[in-house]
């Protein structure tokens, strides 16, 4: 499968995402839901490596898409607003509409076993996500724990139950390494998110946040590159995944030399 047809997939995924949470009031007043082009990839890769594709498969990687774009409305909701605004309130509904979206895929699903599963995965990212806000100082190491289980334990839900684990080393480095990557942007444009937070006071100065980000891009880069090699993918989608799902721009040489 060349570049353009992966494209061409992931979108018509995208599309069908998008209309199943459509919703008029929460797409004028919110950011609407977070559909993410390399989540929906990863969910699509058995797909794209050739792998049986039934329809119950497709239908279960868009309830997983539509949990995600759930527990990111969550996210949006800010912290300490001394005022509540209609946005904030539609942002905690959006969340809401989307939680009932995939519950209902679900029910409609009637696959119990598949509904048990990703319900314990909520459980899981949902109690890792309630640690940001503990007060308590972690370890990197802890830090990164957290991320690994909030970017990944429901896409590694949705490999085990149908058969695709040998996808999760690699995809599970990667979407680390996306998350990170946009770590590094909020961070250099001055810009605060709740996983930033937890770094700036475990390593107590932004430029110790930035070094250890771009130290683990290059380490996480490297095992991609090592991982990557062990799969039979064919040129193109590998070539895709390298370059258009995780392109290494960053280096912390670089930081050294302009340090």
């Amino acid at each position: 499968m060349n570049e353009q047809l992966i494209h061409s997939k992931i979108t018509s995924m995208e599309l069908d995402v998008l209309k199943a949470v459509k919703q008029r009031t929460l797409e004028n007043f919110t950011e609407g839901p977070s559909v993410e082009r390399a989540r929906l990839f990863f969910l699509l890769l058995p797909f794209f490596d050739e792998n049986h594709w039934s329809g119950e498969i497709e239908a279960s990687a868009k309830t997983v898409s539509i949990v995600y774009a759930a527990l990111h409305a969550h996210d949006q909701v800010k912290e300490n607003a001394l005022v509540i605004t209609k946005k904030q309130q539609l942002t905690v509904l959006a969340g809401d509409f989307y939680s009932g979206i995939y519950y209902q895929m679900l029910a409609n699903s009637n696959n119990i076993t598949m509904i048990q599963r990703l319900a314990t995965s909520i459980i899981k990212v949902s109690e890792n996500k309630a640690s940001f806000y503990d007060g308590l100082v972690r370890s990197v190491e802890e830090i990164d724990d957290l991320v690994h289980v909030i970017e990944t334990e429901l896409l590694t839900t949705f490999y085990k139950f149908y058969g695709f684990e040998k996808y999760a080393s690699l995809a599970t480095l990667m979407l680390r390494y996306i998350r990170y990557v946009e770590e590094l942007e909020f961070l250099q444009n001055n810009s605060q998110t709740r996983i930033l937070r937890l770094l700036n006071q475990t390593l107590q100065h932004p430029l110790q946040t930035e070094r250890w980000l771009l130290e683990k891009l290059d380490l996480l880069h490297e095992d991609i590159s090592l991982t990557i090699n062990s799969y039979n993918f064919n040129y193109e989608l590998k070539s895709f995944m390298l370059h258009q799902i995780t392109p290494h721009q960053h280096r912390a040489e670089q930081l050294t030399r302009e340090g």
